[in-house]
């Protein structure tokens, strides 16, 4: 075939116009965006842990994550940020950060590095745990891109399970990447003990 006949056929071409379907409004239909957030976070291969208050969120930090490096704490933050050299964050084995806001469609976390010094830390460490608050999930991609309005504060990532690939046999691999696993605590800041 020519070229002028290839062009012709391109110009006849008539591409019929699609309309994209609506967004599920999670308010309108009455759905839990906390309840799907929960399925959705284990569905992309991560662990999800709900408590009921900050207080029993700190216990439950200090109980289970005692090595932890927890970034939450201001002191852990500035020390990294001061004097860590970046060839020493290959120690890092499990990390604690706080994420801004989870999205239900999809289980994903929106962090940034406001709540971490380097942002090589959630892809170095072995056990990324990241801390939510129940209030800061928002329905989808739609609203979560809305919500972060270009308002970051030079990265930031959606992190959504643990690092994965799978091979032409298809064998599934955790950590090839990034972290091996991903726990993300949700607890509930207005809720009194």
């Amino acid at each position: 075939m020519d070229r002028n006949k290839i062009l012709y056929n391109i110009q006849r071409n008539e591409i019929v116009s699609i309309k994209l379907p609506n967004p599920i409004d999670l308010q309108i239909t009455g759905i839990n965006k906390l309840d799907i957030f929960k399925k959705k976070v284990p569905q992309t291969g991560g662990d999800c842990i709900e408590v009921k208050t900050t207080k029993a969120l700190i216990t439950y930090l200090n109980e289970h994550f005692t090595y932890a490096t927890n970034f939450r704490e201001k002191e852990v933050f500035n020390e990294f940020t001061a004097t860590y050299p970046t060839e020493r964050l290959a120690i890092l084995k499990t990390v604690i950060i706080d994420g801004q806001f989870g999205v239900a469609e999809n289980g994903s976390v929106w962090i940034n590095d406001s709540n971490f010094p380097n942002r090589l830390i959630p892809f170095i460490t072995e056990v990324l745990v990241l801390c939510l608050n129940s209030e800061q999930i928002v329905s989808d991609m739609h609203e979560a891109y809305i919500k972060i309005n270009n308002d970051i504060t030079g990265f930031g990532v959606f992190m959504s399970g643990p690092s994965k690939t799978s091979d032409i046999e298809q064998h599934l691999v955790y950590g090839a990447h990034g972290a091996k696993k991903l726990i993300v605590i949700i607890y509930h800041e207005n809720v009194v003990e």
